[in-house]
Protein backbone atom coordinates (compact mmCIF):
# COMPACT_ATOMS: atom_id res chain seq x y z
CA UNK A 1 0.00 0.00 0.00
CA UNK A 2 1.25 3.50 -0.80
CA UNK A 3 2.35 5.51 2.21
CA UNK A 4 -0.16 8.25 1.35
CA UNK A 5 -3.05 5.77 1.33
CA UNK A 6 -1.98 4.31 4.66
CA UNK A 7 -1.79 7.80 6.13
CA UNK A 8 -5.37 8.46 4.99
CA UNK A 9 -6.60 5.20 6.55
CA UNK A 10 -4.75 5.98 9.77
CA UNK A 11 -6.35 9.40 9.97
CA UNK A 12 -9.81 7.92 9.37
CA UNK A 13 -9.81 4.85 11.59
CA UNK A 14 -7.05 4.83 14.21
CA UNK A 15 -8.50 5.27 17.72
CA UNK A 16 -11.86 6.16 16.15
CA UNK A 17 -14.44 3.44 16.96
CA UNK A 18 -17.33 5.47 15.51
CA UNK A 19 -15.72 5.86 12.08
CA UNK A 20 -14.55 2.24 12.11
CA UNK A 21 -18.03 0.97 12.98
CA UNK A 22 -19.70 3.07 10.29
CA UNK A 23 -17.25 1.90 7.62
CA UNK A 24 -17.55 -1.78 8.55
CA UNK A 25 -21.35 -1.55 8.63
CA UNK A 26 -21.48 -0.08 5.15
CA UNK A 27 -19.02 -2.66 3.82
CA UNK A 28 -21.07 -5.54 5.25
CA UNK A 29 -24.45 -4.18 4.20
CA UNK A 30 -24.89 -6.63 1.30
CA UNK A 31 -23.37 -9.63 3.13
CA UNK A 32 -20.64 -9.64 0.49
CA UNK A 33 -17.65 -11.57 1.80
CA UNK A 34 -15.01 -9.91 -0.38
CA UNK A 35 -16.20 -6.44 0.63
CA UNK A 36 -16.23 -7.39 4.32
CA UNK A 37 -12.77 -8.97 4.17
CA UNK A 38 -11.31 -5.95 2.38
CA UNK A 39 -12.84 -3.58 4.93
CA UNK A 40 -11.38 -5.53 7.85
CA UNK A 41 -7.98 -5.46 6.16
CA UNK A 42 -8.11 -1.69 5.64
CA UNK A 43 -9.12 -1.09 9.23
CA UNK A 44 -6.15 -3.16 10.42
CA UNK A 45 -3.76 -1.23 8.17
CA UNK A 46 -4.78 1.96 9.97
CA UNK A 47 -3.91 0.68 13.43
CA UNK A 48 -0.91 0.27 15.66
CA UNK A 49 -0.85 -3.46 15.01
CA UNK A 50 1.25 -4.26 18.05
CA UNK A 51 -1.34 -2.72 20.36
CA UNK A 52 -4.33 -4.19 18.54
CA UNK A 53 -2.80 -7.66 18.65
CA UNK A 54 -2.21 -7.30 22.39
CA UNK A 55 -5.77 -6.17 23.06
CA UNK A 56 -7.23 -8.83 20.75
CA UNK A 57 -5.28 -11.59 22.47
CA UNK A 58 -3.53 -12.56 19.23
CA UNK A 59 0.05 -12.77 18.09
CA UNK A 60 1.11 -9.90 15.85
CA UNK A 61 1.88 -12.22 12.92
CA UNK A 62 -1.46 -14.00 13.42
CA UNK A 63 -3.29 -10.68 13.25
CA UNK A 64 -1.52 -9.75 10.01
CA UNK A 65 -2.19 -13.16 8.48
CA UNK A 66 -5.86 -13.28 9.54
CA UNK A 67 -6.78 -9.80 8.38
CA UNK A 68 -4.37 -9.35 5.51
CA UNK A 69 -7.19 -9.66 2.99
CA UNK A 70 -6.31 -13.10 1.66
CA UNK A 71 -7.91 -15.64 4.01
CA UNK A 72 -11.36 -16.23 5.48
CA UNK A 73 -11.18 -14.99 9.09
CA UNK A 74 -12.76 -17.04 11.86
CA UNK A 75 -15.36 -15.68 14.26
CA UNK A 76 -13.16 -15.88 17.37
CA UNK A 77 -10.53 -13.66 15.79
CA UNK A 78 -13.09 -11.18 14.48
CA UNK A 79 -14.53 -10.83 17.97
CA UNK A 80 -11.04 -10.37 19.39
CA UNK A 81 -10.40 -7.64 16.83
CA UNK A 82 -13.69 -5.95 17.67
CA UNK A 83 -12.76 -5.95 21.37
CA UNK A 84 -9.46 -4.32 20.54
CA UNK A 85 -11.14 -1.70 18.32
CA UNK A 86 -13.82 -1.02 20.96
CA UNK A 87 -16.74 -1.92 18.69
CA UNK A 88 -19.28 -4.72 18.61
CA UNK A 89 -21.51 -6.38 16.04
CA UNK A 90 -25.29 -6.42 16.08
CA UNK A 91 -27.64 -8.25 13.73
CA UNK A 92 -30.52 -6.46 12.06
CA UNK A 93 -33.04 -7.26 9.37
CA UNK A 94 -31.63 -6.75 5.89
CA UNK A 95 -33.83 -3.72 5.21
CA UNK A 96 -33.16 -2.10 8.58
CA UNK A 97 -30.60 0.58 9.41
CA UNK A 98 -31.34 0.91 13.10
CA UNK A 99 -29.81 -1.30 15.77
CA UNK A 100 -32.89 -0.76 17.93
CA UNK A 101 -34.89 -3.06 15.67
CA UNK A 102 -32.73 -5.94 16.83
CA UNK A 103 -31.86 -4.90 20.34
CA UNK A 104 -35.02 -3.65 21.93
CA UNK A 105 -38.66 -2.95 22.13
CA UNK A 106 -40.72 -5.25 19.97
CA UNK A 107 -41.63 -8.89 20.54
CA UNK A 108 -39.46 -11.42 18.68
CA UNK A 109 -41.12 -12.70 15.53
CA UNK A 110 -39.49 -14.36 12.54
CA UNK A 111 -36.26 -12.78 11.34
CA UNK A 112 -36.62 -9.99 13.88
CA UNK A 113 -36.53 -12.51 16.70
CA UNK A 114 -33.44 -14.20 15.27
CA UNK A 115 -31.77 -10.79 14.91
CA UNK A 116 -32.42 -10.04 18.55
CA UNK A 117 -31.03 -13.38 19.73
CA UNK A 118 -27.92 -13.07 17.59
CA UNK A 119 -27.34 -9.51 18.78
CA UNK A 120 -27.50 -10.73 22.39
CA UNK A 121 -24.92 -13.40 21.59
CA UNK A 122 -22.55 -10.94 19.94
CA UNK A 123 -22.97 -8.18 22.52
CA UNK A 124 -20.03 -9.14 24.75
CA UNK A 125 -17.62 -10.05 21.93
CA UNK A 126 -17.29 -13.42 23.66
CA UNK A 127 -16.80 -16.37 21.36
CA UNK A 128 -18.74 -18.95 23.38
CA UNK A 129 -21.85 -16.78 23.60
CA UNK A 130 -21.73 -15.85 19.93
CA UNK A 131 -21.34 -19.47 18.80
CA UNK A 132 -24.25 -20.56 20.99
CA UNK A 133 -26.49 -17.86 19.52
CA UNK A 134 -25.57 -18.91 15.98
CA UNK A 135 -26.27 -22.55 16.84
CA UNK A 136 -29.69 -21.73 18.28
CA UNK A 137 -30.63 -19.51 15.33
CA UNK A 138 -29.62 -22.07 12.70
CA UNK A 139 -30.85 -25.27 14.32
CA UNK A 140 -34.22 -23.78 15.25
CA UNK A 141 -35.07 -23.57 11.54
CA UNK A 142 -35.53 -26.01 8.68
CA UNK A 143 -31.80 -26.62 8.21
CA UNK A 144 -32.19 -28.22 4.78
CA UNK A 145 -34.08 -25.21 3.46
CA UNK A 146 -31.68 -22.75 5.09
CA UNK A 147 -28.68 -24.61 3.69
CA UNK A 148 -30.18 -24.50 0.22
CA UNK A 149 -30.82 -20.75 0.47
CA UNK A 150 -27.29 -20.14 1.80
CA UNK A 151 -25.62 -22.30 -0.83
CA UNK A 152 -24.02 -24.50 1.84
CA UNK A 153 -24.31 -28.28 2.06
CA UNK A 154 -26.63 -29.47 4.81
CA UNK A 155 -23.89 -31.54 6.44
CA UNK A 156 -21.53 -28.57 6.35
CA UNK A 157 -24.22 -26.39 7.91
CA UNK A 158 -24.56 -28.73 10.88
CA UNK A 159 -20.79 -28.95 11.28
CA UNK A 160 -20.19 -25.21 10.98
CA UNK A 161 -23.00 -24.08 13.26
CA UNK A 162 -23.21 -27.03 15.66
CA UNK A 163 -21.34 -25.13 18.35
CA UNK A 164 -18.14 -27.19 18.22
CA UNK A 165 -16.09 -25.31 15.59
CA UNK A 166 -14.98 -21.74 14.94
CA UNK A 167 -17.09 -20.60 11.94
CA UNK A 168 -15.58 -18.56 9.14
CA UNK A 169 -16.90 -15.16 8.13
CA UNK A 170 -17.92 -16.24 4.63
CA UNK A 171 -20.35 -18.87 5.94
CA UNK A 172 -21.74 -16.55 8.61
CA UNK A 173 -22.54 -13.95 5.95
CA UNK A 174 -24.17 -16.57 3.71
CA UNK A 175 -26.41 -17.72 6.54
CA UNK A 176 -27.35 -14.18 7.49
CA UNK A 177 -28.24 -13.43 3.88
CA UNK A 178 -30.40 -16.56 3.73
CA UNK A 179 -32.17 -15.42 6.91
CA UNK A 180 -32.61 -11.90 5.45
CA UNK A 181 -30.34 -10.46 8.12
CA UNK A 182 -27.10 -8.49 8.09
CA UNK A 183 -24.39 -7.28 10.44
CA UNK A 184 -24.33 -3.80 11.86
CA UNK A 185 -21.24 -2.62 13.77
CA UNK A 186 -21.57 -0.05 16.56
CA UNK A 187 -18.98 1.77 18.70
CA UNK A 188 -18.76 0.94 22.40
CA UNK A 189 -18.45 3.55 25.17
CA UNK A 190 -15.03 5.11 25.54
CA UNK A 191 -12.62 3.17 27.70
CA UNK A 192 -9.28 4.03 29.17
CA UNK A 193 -6.54 2.20 27.31
CA UNK A 194 -3.63 0.32 28.79
CA UNK A 195 -0.25 2.08 28.65
CA UNK A 196 1.27 2.01 25.19
CA UNK A 197 4.28 -0.27 24.93
CA UNK A 198 7.56 1.59 24.61
CA UNK A 199 9.14 1.26 21.20
CA UNK A 200 12.76 1.30 20.20
CA UNK A 201 15.85 0.14 21.99
CA UNK A 202 16.33 0.72 25.71
CA UNK A 203 18.87 3.41 26.60
CA UNK A 204 22.44 2.26 27.12
CA UNK A 205 23.62 1.87 30.70
CA UNK A 206 26.16 4.51 31.73
CA UNK A 207 29.76 3.37 31.76
CA UNK A 208 31.34 2.83 35.14
CA UNK A 209 33.91 5.44 36.08
CA UNK A 210 37.46 4.32 36.72
CA UNK A 211 38.38 4.23 40.40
Amino acid sequence: MLASNKAILTKLFRDNPAATASYLTESMRENDFDAARTALSRVIQAQNVQMVARDAGLRRDTLYRTFGGRIDPQLSRILGLFRALNVQACVVQADSSEVQSAAGGTAPDGSEGFAKRLTQGLASNRFEEAVLALKEAVLSQNVSSLAREAGIERRTMYKTFGGAVDPHLSRILKVLAAMQLRLLVVPLPHRSGLPRPKLGRPPKAPKAKDA
